[in-house]
């Protein structure tokens, strides 16, 4: 079953497109991974999923049910969009309340439990005006995971997170997908969303300019041997005369791109000794994933 599907889905803001004919098609119990800059539309493609904002073109479907005013299953969808709101005079448990009233819900242990799963028990009885901008995030989590929902809408949902907690939220959105739920989450980080995503949407000045699985992200990934000897250049030629693609860069590295020097760098080692030219290194580069993210955009614009 589809949880999420927009067809064409379009919104502009004066004459610019801040989302432009996007299409997405989010299966149940998948975590999906929304990435682009800041102010790359994301943020607007959420509020839109949420019936805060409408599109100018193009239709939304949840749970195979289009978003219309009669839309009836908001109390399958947690969400955290942007700021995690919160009445900054209330305690913890007293936002908590107030958001348990909100949602109509009938099981007043839901409370402590979340409390509990967020790491919020020593702040339960702080008001939220006094709480770091982490335990800040914490509380807007709470709220969204609260009532156990179907669907979770995450914008940016690690921010102000230190390290422990940036693993544990990542760890309770995967138990939540492994027990059926959906996640939508966006970020510009794609080394946190490569960790938890099935399938992650990159966007750019609006377009869906890719969607892959993280195993074809892998595979997309620039990989090389990088091998320095005590002569380089002749190094290249025998290489080369081996069949392997293999090149000087400016900082004085060989750089080997086949395949089978990939899978395989022992063999560069021993063709080299072979040819008394001793590796001094041999490495296997792999690309940087920020720079996967740019080289993907850039070559779009």
């Amino acid at each position: 079953m589809e949880i999420i599907r927009t067809n064409s889905l379009t919104k502009y803001f004066g004459t610019t497109p801040a989302s432009d004919n996007i299409s997405i098609h989010v299966k149940e119990g998948e975590i999906y991974g929304f990435l682009g800059l800041n102010g790359a539309g994301k943020t607007t493609l959420i509020r839109m999923l949420l019936g805060m904002i409408k599109p100018d073109n193009g239709n939304i479907a949840l749970f195979d049910k289009q978003l219309t005013p009669q839309f009836d299953q908001w109390n399958d969808i947690g969400y955290l969009v942007e700021t995690p709101y919160s009445y900054p005079n209330l305690s913890v448990t007293e936002n908590l309340k107030v958001y348990y009233k909100l949602r109509q819900l009938t099981n007043p242990k839901l409370i402590d439990d979340i409390i509990e799963k967020l790491k919020l028990t020593n702040y339960k009885d702080k008001k939220a005006k006094v709480l770091s901008l982490g335990n800040q995030q914490r509380l807007g989590l709470a709220k969204a995971l609260m009532h156990k929902p179907k669907l979770l809408i995450l914008d940016e949902p690690i921010n102000g997170l230190d390290p422990e907690g940036i693993v544990e939220v990542r760890e309770l959105l995967k138990d939540l997908a492994n027990k059926g739920s959906t996640v939508f989450l966006s970020s510009h980080i794609l080394g946190e969303i490569s960790k938890i995503a099935n399938r992650i949407g990159i966007i750019h000045e609006g377009k869906l300019v890719k969607e892959l699985t993280t195993k074809e992200l892998t595979d997309q990934l620039i990989k090389k041997i990088v091998v320095k000897t005590s002569d380089n250049t002749k190094a290249v030629q025998e290489l080369l005369s081996s069949n392997y693609i293999a090149a000087l860069t400016d900082n004085d590295e060989i750089e080997i791109t086949n395949s089978e020097a990939i899978a395989k760098p022992e063999n560069i080692s021993k063709l080299l000794v072979e040819k008394n030219l001793p590796p001094k290194q041999v490495y296997l580069f792999t690309e940087d994933l920020e720079i996967y993210f740019l080289r993907t955009i850039r070559n779009k614009e």
